[in-house]
């Protein structure tokens, strides 16, 4: 939010115009006509990025000076619109937060001032690694202290406490599966077996002997007695990741024995009980998907006794500072030249990225900046380029990269690699899910990956198929 304080009485209104018609400023500009109520706002959690002041008049003696000193909060940037003079007196009070800037004024001498102002400081370390005390980790797994996340950790703890049966939903890449490790560490259940099996990745003739188990000669290739997932769980937590890729056909018998707690394996005659909590997660709206069928009502409304879902990390940028300080520190730990800092610029580029692939694409980003990194400190410039694109901080050379995947040639200036595999990775994908008509099941099988894993990639990228809304 930014902040415009008029408190002389000859302000003229373009100024008020040319604020709302700065990109930066726009509709979010407050116009207040009192210091003082400018410094109960600078003092509230809604404290203004900016504050521009018309006028020196009482500028010495402002209840917005002494904000800082009474809250220990650092003040914004204070733009004061002045004469002469009264850049000699601003000047003169020694505060750092106050930018003098002269009349007369005209639109794009204030465009410029604001752009120096707003635009930070690329060489600014915003955060030295493994420097101070690591962020805290919420019971071992999650990090984070955004209202968001601390309503997922009070909700978490509440269903530890039961053996309910929980559902996680979510985005890929926000946590489901630490989530779901958190609900079986601070359960009854801790010490024992926590079973996580990717219920889209198992080949669908193989489904009901990986959770239920087999008899020896019970087909062909069993040539011993094998436990399923639900018999190595006993005890404690199975947890069932995408378990809006079951097959309708298994969709019964795991209805079945979450209602009876018996299993019975393939070629067996008689059943077993197993005493399971079962935790679900998936990046579905299974509602839409019972809605076509392709999810049993019964079975959802059993699994999701207890919802939960996971924020977007879009929902909650305030945990990005913390989370890059955690996963680089951690990072670092694996590499040979590990990065001492990241710049202001670049942190701010993070936190204003809508990561469409959460923490994990958050994580992986941040893995390829200190591998590719040429410098002790990250900077703007070993951002990737989807990241630059986004946010409009492209380069030159991003330019002469476009295309490099065409030619598998080395051009004479060189060039960044893991950009470069990266559009190739998405021109392949791209070809494939038009030579199938966009069917993911064909386009993994010509690409030779896991269907699930090739969804991620779509979502990551966010590849859109003609007239399709989006690619999930």
């Amino acid at each position: 939010m930014y902040t415009l304080l008029i408190d002389a009485p000859n302000s003229k209104e373009p100024i008020r115009d040319w604020l709302r018609a700065h990109p930066k400023i726009g509709p979010e500009l407050v116009v207040l006509d009192r210091d003082v109520v400018a410094a109960q706002l600078l003092r509230s959690d809604a404290a203004p990025a900016l504050v521009i002041r018309n006028g020196v008049a009482g500028l010495d003696t402002s209840p917005i000076l002494s904000v800082s000193l009474d809250s220990g909060r650092d003040l914004p940037p204070i733009l004061v619109l002045c004469d002469a003079a009264g850049e000699q007196k601003v000047k003169g009070l020694g505060e750092p937060a106050l930018r003098p800037i002269r009349f007369p004024l005209d639109q794009g001498a204030l465009h410029r001032a604001l752009d120096s102002i707003t635009t930070p400081k690329d060489g600014d370390v915003a955060i030295a690694f493994g420097v101070g005390e690591p962020p805290e980790l919420h019971f071992g797994h999650l990090v984070g202290e955004s209202g968001s996340m601390q309503r997922i950790y009070k909700l978490l703890q509440k269903v530890a406490r039961t053996d309910s049966t929980c559902l996680i939903t979510g985005e890929s890449g926000t946590g489901k599966e630490l989530a779901a490790q958190i609900v079986h560490d601070l359960s009854r259940r801790q010490g024992k077996a926590f079973v996580p099996v990717n219920c889209g990745a198992i080949p669908e003739n193989l489904l009901e002997s990986e959770f239920f188990g087999h008899k020896r000669g019970a087909f062909t290739g069993a040539v011993a007695d094998h436990k399923g997932r639900f018999e190595m769980a006993h005890q404690g937590t199975l947890f069932l990741d995408e378990i809006g890729e079951m097959q309708l056909s298994l969709q019964v018998k795991l209805l079945r024995a979450l209602q009876t707690g018996d299993i019975q394996p393939v070629g067996a005659n008689r059943t077993k009980n197993v005493d399971v909590r079962v935790v679900a997660a998936t990046n579905k709206d299974l509602e839409a998907e019972m809605a076509a069928g392709n999810f049993r009502e019964d079975l959802y409304y059993r699994l999701a006794i207890i919802p939960i879902t996971m924020p977007p990390l879009r929902n909650r940028p305030d945990d990005i500072p913390m989370l890059v300080r955690h996963l680089v520190d951690r990072i670092n730990q694996r590499t040979d030249f590990p990065v001492s800092g990241i710049s202001r610029g670049a942190l701010d580029a993070l936190c204003a990225y809508e990561w469409p692939g959460n923490i994990r694409d958050l994580r992986a980003t941040l893995e390829r900046m200190v591998v590719m990194a040429e410098t002790e400190v990250l900077s703007v410039e070993d951002l990737p380029h989807k990241v630059r694109a986004a946010l409009g901080l492209g380069t030159p050379e991003d330019e002469n990269e476009v295309d490099a995947f065409a030619k598998p040639t080395l051009p004479e200036e060189g060039l960044k690699l893991a950009s470069a595999v990266d559009r190739y990775e998405t021109a392949l994908i791209l070809q494939a899910l038009d030579r199938t008509g966009w069917n993911r099941n064909q386009a993994a099988t010509l690409l030779k990956m896991n269907r699930t894993t090739l969804v991620e990639k779509i979502k990551r990228k966010k590849l859109k198929g003609p007239g399709r809304k989006d690619a999930s």
